[in-house]
């Protein structure tokens, strides 16, 4: 007897997310800041752009049913659009892209010496060639419209967002392999193997610090009082700016690759551990003082790989080693399942501006583009 199949439901992520194969690892997944485009920087140099745009959006897709008041999202009908692939190998591997303007982003050409602009639609086009030295860090500055650049030597320059023309430049006693730049642009991290610079918007230097660690990550508290750094060394170092002093947070089971400050709740949280590893700020670890932990998720049988916190609301995306992704509340237990693990790590992850989608990337060479419903974090 022939005995059809009975359908099964569908997953979250499969209602609520895009997915493609892009054919090479991963490294880095970007929304711009109007949140139209994503950008993914792939581990052969090319960079793949996907358009937010969505015909068959979740929002489109929610259906009430009459009888008893559930909400319910139908499967998609139409098939993806592809996405914008550079033709060769364009980017740096070692250096982000980053948002520039609010459309488009920037990143350092492989070449190694120039910055280049990209626009949503995948259009490349040389910015800023800096005298053939090579660049080793850059960052974003949105709140004065301009890019950090920092090149062998030590030196760092400011660059115009819009037309790469150098604004100020200075020359630190250290290389600079990392940059962080505070909530409200005033001050610019420059850490470098030993010690971390703080700059002044201007480019002058406020303080110097000397720091244990091969940072992966660096990023500023809220409030600006603090910077963390994630290590190579399976540890986290933290700077308290106002004292000019440092500090180290060790025996982390896996390398700290993500290490990040929620705007929302002002907590500091950490990947490398078995679950998300936070602490409440301003109440952070330092010295003898074990500070406010915050336990979030549940603890797993494998490291975090990485995690990204949510602007505006106090929930954190968390992708581990065999492809789980989950989002948390932080502080709370309880957690959501989003993508279910297929064996290949999350190796990027990326909220829009509004926190309405989370962008995925993969070591399997997939790219995923979740779209949340306005009621789903009511």
């Amino acid at each position: 007897m022939n005995m059809e199949k009975p359908p099964q439901a569908m997953s979250l992520f499969e209602l609520l997310a895009r997915r493609w194969s892009l054919g090479a690892p991963v490294r880095q997944v970007l929304a711009n800041a109007a949140g139209t485009a994503v950008v993914a920087l792939l581990e052969d140099g090319r960079l793949a752009f996907l358009r937010m745009e969505d015909a068959e959006s979740p929002e489109k897709r929610l259906r009430m049913e009459l009888d008893s008041g559930r909400m319910t999202i139908r499967p998609r009908e139409q098939p993806l659009p592809a996405p914008v692939v550079s033709e060769g190998p364009v980017a740096a591997l070692d250096l982000p892209v980053v948002r520039c303007g609010e459309q488009g982003f920037a990143f350092v050409h492989a070449r190694g010496s120039e910055v280049w602009h990209a626009t949503a639609r995948g259009q490349l086009l040389r910015k800023a060639t800096l005298n053939g030295v090579a660049i080793t860090a850059l960052a974003a500055r949105p709140q004065a419209q301009q890019l950090v650049v920092a090149q062998e030597g030590g030196q760092v320059t400011l660059l115009s967002e819009e037309w790469g023309e150098v604004i100020a430049t200075s020359t630190l006693a250290h290389p600079v392999a990392r940059l962080a730049i505070s909530a409200d642009g005033a001050r610019i991290a420059c850490w470098g193997p030993g010690q971390v610079t703080i700059l002044r918007g201007d480019l002058t230097a406020e303080a110097q610090v000397a720091v244990e660690g091969s940072a992966l990550t660096l990023a500023f508290s809220p409030d600006g009082r603090w910077l963390a750094g994630g290590c190579a060394e399976k540890a986290l170092f933290l700077v308290d700016l106002a004292a000019g002093k440092a500090d180290r947070i060790v025996d982390f089971p896996d390398a700290v690759k993500t290490a990040a400050f929620c705007g929302a709740s002002n907590a500091l949280i950490a990947s490398g551990a078995y679950r998300v590893v936070g602490w409440q700020g301003p109440d952070l670890p330092f010295g003898d003082y074990g500070g406010t932990a915050l336990s979030t998720g549940r603890p797993g049988l494998i490291p975090v790989e990485v995690l990204a916190p949510q602007p505006g609301r106090a929930l954190c995306a968390v992708g581990y080693a065999n492809g789980l992704v989950v989002l948390g509340r932080i502080g709370e237990r309880d957690e959501l399942m989003l993508a279910e693990g297929q064996g290949k790590p999350v190796t990027a992850l990326a909220w829009t501006q509004d926190g309405a989608h989370l962008a995925m990337g993969g070591a399997d060479g997939s790219v995923a583009i979740a779209t949340f419903p306005k009621t789903m974090f009511k």
